[in-house]
């Protein structure tokens, strides 16, 4: 009896063995592709995160600005969320500040200020803590100051005066303010996208001393909308898109697009 494979087995053998080599050969490429395109998913998402990390920890943390009036109560709040470049053509804003408590300074105008170049003379007692050279203020420190109808500004300390607990800012201030105003330690940032030299974009945070600090490269667009209630902001809507770092056509990713509304702590 005649043992082994006949003819038409080893032509069936054959033709399936040709099946399979072409379907792997077909497969093969595009899992290199993926396999060589999985650094540049990994970095975006880890620079999204970056993006979503910095942004929501900002707003969420963003400080209560109030002044007490002579009666007790709380005066308006001043703005700690500020949206800044507004776009016609999108109907968004495309840079934010945020203000946060930054530090133990922290006082009140004992008296009117003289006039917007004005020194700004603290109370003494619970509020004017006992550090630091003026009720928990130094030289350089970034300031905010709010009175009871909300107006409220930035500014930091130029020179001071241990003596008569007394701050300077270091430019003029919008208008003088009155007696009873409120004073903070903050962190004042600005963050927008600045253009790089390969034509690029970068999200950089502007301190209150005019510092730039770059935080996140790549970002191809982003922008801001604002969700109110009673006339509050509330919320911040965010839309951001990051583009892949790698030029190389194996390794070419599609830009990764993120929007997160971040609702605050602390209405502005």
């Amino acid at each position: 009896m005649a043992s082994g494979f006949s003819l038409v087995e080893l032509l069936v053998a054959l033709t399936v063995c040709a099946l399979l080599s072409g379907a792997i050969a077909a497969v093969t490429p595009q899992a290199r592709a993926a396999f060589e395109a999985t650094p540049e998913v990994l970095d975006l998402q880890q620079r999204e995160r970056t993006v979503a990390d910095v942004l929501t920890r900002e707003l969420r943390s963003s400080a209560l600005l109030v002044a007490v009036r002579d009666d007790g109560t709380v005066g308006e709040k001043g703005a700690a969320v500020t949206l800044l470049d507004w776009d016609d053509e999108d109907d968004r804003y495309h840079a934010i500040e945020v203000i946060n408590i930054a530090g133990p300074g922290r006082g009140v105008l004992d008296l009117a200020q003289s006039g917007p170049s004005g020194s700004l003379l603290l109370k003494s007692g619970a509020t004017c803590p006992s550090t630091g050279d003026v009720c928990g203020f130094a030289k350089g420190t970034a300031v905010a100051m709010v009175d009871v109808d909300g107006r409220a500004e930035v500014f930091t300390v130029g020179a001071l005066n241990r003596t008569t607990r007394a701050l300077s800012p270091s430019h003029r201030l919008s208008g003088a303010y009155p007696a009873g105003s409120a004073v903070f330690e903050v962190a004042a940032n600005t963050y927008y996208l600045e253009e790089q030299a390969d034509a690029s974009f970068t999200l950089v945070r502007e301190t209150a001393a005019g510092a730039v600090q770059p935080m996140v490269d790549f970002v191809a667009a982003l922008s801001f909308g604002e969700w109110r209630s009673s006339g509050q902001l509330v919320g911040v809507d965010i839309r951001v898109r990051l583009d892949a770092r790698s030029a190389v056509p194996s390794r070419r990713v599609p830009d990764r697009v993120r929007q997160m509304l971040v609702t605050l702590r602390n209405p502005s």
